[in-house]
């Protein structure tokens, strides 16, 4: 082993023993703050037991009969204030029947009952504030725990990652020294989906400059797969050693379609959404439907897909920042505003189709005259600290569509499917904008064109790269 090699085998691992042990620490730091959050949903008999000693001991001490009460009558009495706080931890509070049913021979038994009402008062909102802050605590809990997941997911790709990637033969660095591209470094990496990617350090040869396309050609023919350089790449290989990157291209391509209409009085929707392209072999739809309608909605679901898109593109998982983001809402002083997060992963190498909701509207696959929908089972995100997402995944096919849909389009319909197969009967050719239009011109048309809600349509068509076989 070549002495690089050994320094880089020695670097990855302290490494990956270090994010390890960052993984462990966050990992630990929240299991300490999880155990101090205690949910609280109703008053302990022992806090119900002192309140009462204490507004007893108040009135009591100076009254005539006290010891007639507490001493002469007390095993009779500690029956009645029994069967009375048992009752006030059933109901929560203290009715009119209790005050007319116990202690009628007391004296002050008006003054006891204010003072126990104004007692159950302070403890309620001193539960409430409790139970907020350790809501707050499970929030940042569970943040600590998913970055804890992250790094822990980084340090073990490391090994991952490293196993999966190769120098290729000298025979292809002497193949592009004939197209005058002098190859320092030549590296091949598989990605987790299946994919190739190469990675090349290299300069032009006798002042000559080649662009990364033709470079991406002549890669091409040598390894047996087209690839393609990648965005974020250099365009020209010049007279200096640079990075370069090539993947391997998609077999298919995505045409979207998008139509929407805010609710009847609002000039503006609660809906938000946005396509991204982080590689070239994935495409993410990204929807969130904001509580109600108008501004303040809409301010929240653009808050939700810009948090999403910097989040996804800064390298995240979809399924961990939905929860990242959700911990965020959940932390708000003021959280009566909740917002649907729907994300929809699109790889274009495989065709496999990730489906991840939060409180959202159903998705639907239409396959011809075949269609199947995707539902949410989960609440909203900004309701609960620990929710999650429905994750499920789909093989999709060369002509394939995914229809994303916020709730206002299909309201009021018993069966979406049935609604989409009627809006789409007489749609001829495949233009994913065109099956957008229709969906909501029929949703407006139900309605009378005076919608109840916001509504939003996006679409996304499957279809096979000419010149790129069909693969199962």
């Amino acid at each position: 082993m070549r002495r690089e090699d050994v320094i880089e085998w020695k670097m990855q691992n302290d490494m990956k023993r270090r994010l390890s042990g960052i993984a462990g620490s966050f990992q630990r730091l929240s299991g300490s703050i999880s155990d101090f959050a205690d949910i609280g949903t109703e008053l302990k008999r022992d806090t119900l037991n002192g309140l009462f000693d204490e507004v007893s001991m108040k009135l009591c001490a100076d009254c005539a009969s006290c010891r007639k009460c507490w001493v002469e009558e007390e095993l009779t009495r500690c029956a009645e204030v029994s069967e009375l706080l048992d009752a006030v931890q059933l109901d929560g509070g203290i009715s009119e029947e209790m005050q007319s049913r116990y202690f009628s021979d007391c004296r002050h038994r008006f003054r006891m009952f204010d003072e126990l009402s104004q007692g159950l008062f302070r403890l309620k909102q001193g539960m409430l504030w409790r139970n907020r802050l350790n809501e707050s605590r499970e929030a940042v809990a569970n943040q600590l725990t998913e970055m804890a997941r992250i790094v822990g997911e980084f340090a073990g790709n490391l090994e991952q990652e490293g196993s999966r990637v190769w120098p290729l033969p000298r025979s292809v660095t002497a193949r592009l020294w004939l197209k005058n591209i002098r190859a320092k470094q030549l590296l091949m990496l598989q990605r987790g989906d299946g994919s190739l990617e190469l990675h090349l350090t290299a300069r032009g040869r006798r002042g000559r400059c080649t662009t990364t396309k033709e470079a991406a050609m002549i890669l091409s023919c040598l390894v047996g797969q087209k690839l393609i350089p990648c965005e974020d790449s250099r365009n020209v290989i010049g007279r200096e050693y640079a990075d370069y990157v090539f993947r391997e291209d998609a077999n298919f391509r995505a045409v979207t379609g998008v139509a929407r209409a805010a609710r009847a009085d609002s000039r503006v929707s609660g809906d938000n959404f946005s396509f991204l392209y982080p590689e070239g072999d994935e495409m993410i739809m990204l929807l969130s439907d904001g509580m109600g309608s108008g501004e303040a909605a809409c301010r929240e679901s653009e808050r939700v897909i810009e948090l999403l898109e910097q989040f996804l593109e800064a390298g995240f998982k979809e399924e961990a920042a939905m929860r990242l983001i959700n911990s965020m809402l959940v932390l708000r002083e003021d959280n009566t505003m909740f917002t649907t997060m729907d994300v929809c992963v699109l790889h274009l190498t495989t065709g496999i189709c990730e489906f991840m909701k939060a409180g959202a509207a159903a998705t639907y696959i239409l396959r011809g005259d075949w269609m199947e929908g995707i539902h949410s089972t989960t609440l909203p995100a900004g309701v609960l600290s620990g929710v999650t997402c429905d994750v499920k995944q789909k093989k999709l096919y060369d002509g394939d569509y995914v229809i994303m849909l916020s709730d206002g389009v299909l309201e009021g319909e018993d069966g979406g499917e049935e609604f989409l197969r009627n809006a789409l009967a007489e749609v001829e050719g495949g233009d994913p904008q065109e099956l957008a239009n229709r969906i909501l011109e029929a949703a407006m048309r139900r309605e009378q064109y005076q919608p109840k809600d916001d509504m939003t349509v996006l679409i996304a068509g499957l279809f096979r790269r000419s010149g790129q076989p069909a693969k199962e």
